[in-house]
Order: C-alpha cells, then structure tokens, then sequence
C-alpha cells in the first residue's frame, strides 16, 4: 500500500475529474477546491492527461474541448500549458458567450427587438404613475428615447459587433450583459442552437465556477440536464471564494447528481493562516483543510483600535513594525514587499492619492464597473493613449511616442497622413503640433488637470474622444457636436446591469456626465496612480483584484467607519458589535444572503492570499467585542490580538508587550 503524502493527497480527486472527461460516458462534476488547492493545476493536468485516442476523435470530428477561465491572464497560462493545441478552446466567459452565437445577426436582432419592446413598455407603465417634473420622471423620457431609437435603427444593422476587453460603441455593439443573456437564452430556448453547442463540444469546463453570472450558469445547469450523458459540464471552483453578487449563490446545492470530488490540501499557506481559514468557513460550509507538513508555523495577528481618535496611517505603520519584531522579517517594514488590501477600492485610492479621479466614476452603476477593473473605454483614453504618450515624450523617446499615435490617433494613418486634417500639410504636421501643445500644458502646469489634458487632445485631435467625455468639452471644442445620434447608440452601454445589491446602491447617483465632469478636476497624475492600482502594481489592492493570487506578507484593512457601500459587508456585523438591519433581518429570515454571509467571504478570500504571515487591522467602536469574539471563538490566541488604547493610542500597548 503506498503513503499517503502531501503531494497525493488530492489525486483521487483529480483521477475522478479525468475519469469524467470520457467520450463515451461523459459525466459532469462539480470540483471543490478551496484556496491553495491547486484547482487549477488540477485543471490543467486534466487536459493535459487525455489520451492520444481522444484527441485524435475530437481533431477528426471537428470538436474542442471548451475551457473557459476567470482572467485573460489564466487563459493565457493553460493556454501555453496545452501548447497553444487548438482543440482546446481557451476563453474567458464573456469570450466564450461571444463565440456561442457571433454571426447569429437575425436571432440577435430578434431578441433585441422583443427585448427593448418589454423595456419600453416597462417605462411606460412606470411614467405613467411618475410624477411630472422630476428628476425620474425626465430620466425615464430621455431612456425611452433612446431605447426608441435603438429599436427603430435594428434593421440597419448588418452585423453585429462586440469586444469581450474592449470598447463597444455604436449601433451594431453589444455590450456584456447582452451576450451573457443572448447566450443563455439560446442555449435554454433554441434546439438548433442546443445541437449545435452538442456537436461542437464534448467537454465544457468551467474555472471559478462560483462567480460565472447566474444567467449563464443557470441556462448552463438547464442545458446539461437536458442532455446528460452526452455532453460533460465540470465544474471548477469554491463557494466560499464567490465575491460577486451576481454569482449563482446556491452553486454547490444544485449539482446533486454530478460527480463531486474534493480537495482537502492547502498548499499555499502555513499552518497557522490555513488554520484561521479553517475557523472563518467552520460555521458556514464547514468544509476544512490541511496545512503542509513541510509548511508548519505561520504568523497572524489582529490590531483592534478605536474607530474614533485613531491616526489610521501611524496604527498602520505600527501594524508592520510589529509584525516585522514578532516574525524577525524585517521585510514588514517595506511598503513593496507587503500586500495590502481593503473592502473596497475607494479605501485604497484613498491611500494611494488618486480619490479625486475615483470617487466621481465609482458612483454610477453604469460607470463603476468598468472604472473599477480598468475598462471602462472613455477612461482608457487617459490610461492607454494620452499617459503612454506623455511618459514617451517626457522620456524623449520619439520611437514610443509614433508607436502609440500609430496605435491611436486618426491623424498618422495612412489617410491622415495622405491628406491632413483642416487644411494642414499632413496629419503628421497635425500630430507633431497636438504633441507639442499638449506638452506645453505640463510645462507651464506641471500637473495639469484631466480636463485641460482633454480639451487640448480634442482640439488638435489627437485621439478620438469617447462619446462619454463629448458633454464635457468647451462648446467651441470641435469634438463638441450634436449628442442626439450618439445617445443613441449609447443605450446598450447605458444599460449595462448593476451587479450590487439594493442594500449597496447610495442613496443618490450622479448623472454619466456629473461624474465625468467632477473626474476631469482631479491632476493628470492621479491617472498613474489609478492605472497602477488597476493593473494590479500598487501595494494596495482588494478581495476582486487579489482573486487565484498569493503574496508572502498580507495585511487586511477593516475599517466599517470608511465603507461606502454599508450594504457590501460588516466586519462589526460579522463580530457581533452591530445586529443585522431590519432588512437584513428579513432576508435572512426569508434565507437570502446576508451582510455577515458576504463578510465572511471577504475576510476568508482575503486572508487565505497570505502564504507566511498575516496581519488583520480592524478599526471599530467597539475593539473590546470584537476581542471577545475572537478568542472566544477560537479564532485567535489571546496573545495574537493587538489592542490600542481607548483613546486610539498604541505605543503603550507596544511598550507593556
């Protein structure tokens, strides 16, 4: 009988999942692997594990194996793991949607007509019992218009388009919500399209499974039970690593009949974190882990201080010194070296000096969410045309600045600068002169605004300006033209769901444009910082940016006081400080998630990055209770929690250890 070790603990699991992936009997199955499991390794070997006869089936027949992955960056990954083999057909879920109907225009426009046909009617209905003159009642105008005009213009769209990461303007553009729910709907409605997706693939699977949109997953779910044992969904993920509201929240209960295999192995973090891990989920799944025996220790610690009267920067800076004393890794006292994150982003961009820019586009429920993750296209004018452009001339390295003008501008393509633009020798004159009034601008003013940055792009024409940032120019500005049209073509954009819940929304929204505005007051420099944040190169990050990643060091900012959206989580909820609203209360009773469920899930996703050691900062008005809770719970020593003074002080309390 062979030993059981760390490294074969799990094997049955992934002999199960290839076992499952047979031609012949295909069976779905549902792969639970909490954080540190390897789940994608799992993956990967499975695919890498088929036989030569299998995939020289599915070549002969024309088939793939779809793979369908959280982040391009992991698409990318199993993609050079399986050798670029083009039987497997590695996407993203938005890409994949997109693949499953691209070219089906008349069944798209089908849809688009029947559905903006039952949201005009909506707002009709809603109008009607509106009151005349209100903000509502002149917003729901301005939204019939447009879904109007979107509908009376579908029979001239030939084709449509659509960027799974990119812009998606104009009337033939689809935006990401329309093709997660054209996809769906097909896939549940139509019997050609059923059979087509059969023929096409054997093998769907499915990475962090937990946070693919309910409407996918469920249409997914409806598709499989249709035609169970000749198609096989797998299903890769953790519930307790859900950190989308628009997730299928009851995953885990609907695949009684798929295989399950588990995975029991932590092989991220020591001990000591994987225990706390374990002691956060206890009294929600109960699901556990193991630790690595060749991984034992492990440093956690909780700092508790006053929400009231407490330098938040000095407690936090006394936070890393004194995990740097108790670990004896002087590396906790080096920004770089330790990975920060909070509940939510405008915690960071507080700290890393960029709120200005993000506090005006993260208020919007169309805007947020692309500002959020870095794709929101009018934004990435900023971020991906004008920065890159500056840097280069500030660098003087004319060859970067020509390749982004080439990548972006109008004025050096081949007509441009074949015919110029206003009467000017060339586009290239035209360029080398926007160039160089838009450098004058940091020269006088070493940091001006992103508005002034703007409205000189958009004079000389640099680059095109998105319909977005159009309302925010001068009238004079010659981008400043009719909007009419352009709204439009904007309704789908406009559209896009709001993927918080009603307990998250603020009580008031500004208007796109509002937003835009306040954005363009903030300095060009904070356009950096954002991008940094963003792509992920900043010390600071949140439990969205930080998902499948590990960091040596981790520290956890939870601070109720500074959280926007109270809806979003309670670290004073989950430690019984505060009781549950009265709303709150009702969902629960009604079994709905809960403010404490979403908590848990933060806290657990968060502190499961650690791989070493792990700092918890809490702020809270009452540090007492929150102590109490968690000793008494178990879920840490009496000697691992940090109290400041009442009066927010913490020296002493350093002093007296």
């Amino acid at each position: 009988m062979t030993d059981v070790t760390d490294a074969t603990r799990d094997a049955g699991a992934d002999a199960t999942i290839r076992a499952c992936l047979s031609l012949g009997q295909p069976r779905s199955f549902f792969l639970f692997a909490g954080a540190g499991s390897g789940k994608t390794r799992s993956l990967k070997e499975a695919l890498e594990g088929l036989d030569t006869q299998t995939l020289t089936t599915l070549r002969k027949h024309s088939r793939k194996i779809a793979v369908i992955t959280y982040t391009n960056a992991a698409a990318d990954e199993i993609t050079r793991r399986v050798k670029a083999d083009p039987v497997f057909q590695v996407q993203t879920i938005h890409s994949f949607a997109w693949s499953l109907i691209e070219g089906r225009t008349a069944d798209i426009r089908g849809w688009l007509e029947s559905n903006l046909r039952t949201e005009i009617a909506e707002i009709q209905a809603a109008h009607a019992k509106g009151r005349v003159g209100t903000d509502a009642h002149d917003k729901r105008e301005k939204k019939m218009a447009s879904k109007t005009k979107r509908l009376e213009r579908l029979a001239e769209i030939r084709a449509f388009t659509y960027a799974p990461e990119g812009d998606n303007f104009g009337r033939d553009a689809l935006q990401h919500t329309e093709v997660i729910a054209l996809a769906a709907h097909f896939l549940t409605e139509s019997e050609t399209f059923q059979n087509i997706v059969l023929a096409r693939y054997p093998f769907i699977l499915i990475d962090e499974s937990q946070d693919t949109m309910k409407p996918l997953m469920e249409a997914l779910l409806t598709f499989e039970a249709r035609h169970r044992g000749r198609i096989a969904l797998g299903l890769l993920g953790d519930t307790m690593q859900r950190i989308y509201t628009d997730g299928l929240r009851d995953l885990d209960q609907r695949v009684g009949d798929f295989s399950q295999p588990a995975k029991q192995m932590n092989h991220r973090s020591r001990k000591r974190i994987v225990d706390l891990a374990n002691s956060i989920r206890r009294d929600d799944d109960g699901r556990q882990q193991r630790a690595r025996e060749d991984k034992p220790g492990g440093t956690v610690r909780v700092f508790l201080a006053p929400s009231e009267g407490t330098d938040r920067g000095a407690f936090e800076a006394f936070a890393c010194a004194d995990m740097a004393r108790i670990t004896g890794d002087p590396a906790w006292q080096n920004a770089e070296a330790i990975k920060t994150l909070t509940i939510e982003r405008h915690m960071a961009a507080a700290r890393l000096g960029f709120s200005e820019l993000f506090e005006p586009l993260s208020k919007p429920d169309k805007l947020k969410d692309g500002f959020r993750d870095g794709t929101l296209p009018a934004m990435r004018l900023f971020t991906h045309r004008v920065l890159p452009l500056v840097t280069a001339q500030r660098n003087g390295d004319a060859f970067a600045a020509m390749a982004v003008l080439r990548d972006g501008s109008p004025l050096v393509d081949k007509r441009g600068i074949r015919t110029g633009r206003g009467g000017q020798a060339s586009g290239l004159d035209a360029a080398r002169a926007g160039v160089a009034a838009l450098m004058t601008l940091f020269k006088d003013e070493p940091d001006p605004s992103c508005a002034d940055v703007l409205a000189v792009v958009a004079e000389h024409r640099l680059f095109p300006i998105p319909d977005q940032l159009r309302p925010c120019l001068p009238d004079d500005n010659p981008a400043a033209e009719d909007m009419a049209d352009i709204l439009a073509e904007l309704d789908p954009l406009f559209d896009e769901l709001d993927l918080t819940t009603p307990e998250d929304t603020p009580p008031t929204e500004p208007t796109i444009t509002e937003a835009w505005t306040q954005a363009l007051d903030a300095p060009f420099s904070q356009v950096a910082r954002y991008l940094a944040y963003v792509e992920d190169r900043s010390p600071f990050g949140t439990h969205q940016g930080v998902k499948g990643l590990e960091f040596p060091r981790v520290m956890v900012i939870a601070d109720d006081v500074h959280t926007r959206f109270k809806g979003l989580a309670s670290y004073e909820t989950l430690f019984g400080v505060k009781p549950l609203g009265p709303t709150a209360q009702k969902k629960a009773d009604n079994g709905e998630e809960t403010t404490i469920e979403r908590t848990r899930r933060l806290l657990y996703v968060t502190c499961t990055r650690a791989e070493e050691s792990l700092a918890l900062v809490l702020y809270s008005e009452a540090p007492d209770t929150i102590r109490r809770f968690l000793i008494s719970n178990q879920w840490m020593a009496e000697d691992e929690v940090v109290m400041a003074a009442a009066d927010g002080t913490f020296q002493e309390a350093a002093q007296q250890r």
